[in-house]
């Protein structure tokens, strides 16, 4: 893994890799409540069940990526931005300022003094 230095953050101040590795274990866990949202009441959910599925792979690959030792910090968006972009609201994708905020910090690096 490399950290790079970063911007400060309005959202949250993430200074150490475990903090990071926990807010994407954090949304980890908001996507299979989704999951587990849409498998409950489909027909609620509407269009929330289309992106589940592949929010969900991205989400986990990029989990794997902090386990396995993969992970680095880039300027560029994560893959699930395109999903973001395309269904900006909290409506469909309730974690949508966890997602924005972890891509946030996967650009710009940690806030370390």
């Amino acid at each position: 893994m490399s950290f790079g230095n970063a911007r400060g953050s309005m959202l949250r101040k993430i200074k150490t890799p475990e903090d990071f590795i926990n807010m994407v274990k954090e949304l980890r866990e908001d996507v299979f409540d989704l999951r587990e949202a849409v498998e409950y009441a489909p027909d609620e959910m509407g269009r929330s069940g289309l992106l589940i599925e592949p929010l969900e792979k991205i989400v986990e690959e990029l989990y794997q990526s902090f386990v396995d030792g993969t992970y680095e910090f880039k300027d560029e968006d994560l893959p699930y931005m395109s999903i973001v972009r395309e269904n900006n609201h909290t409506e469909l994708l309730p974690m949508l300022h966890l997602l924005k905020e972890v891509n946030r910090i996967h650009r710009e690096g940690l806030d370390i003094d």
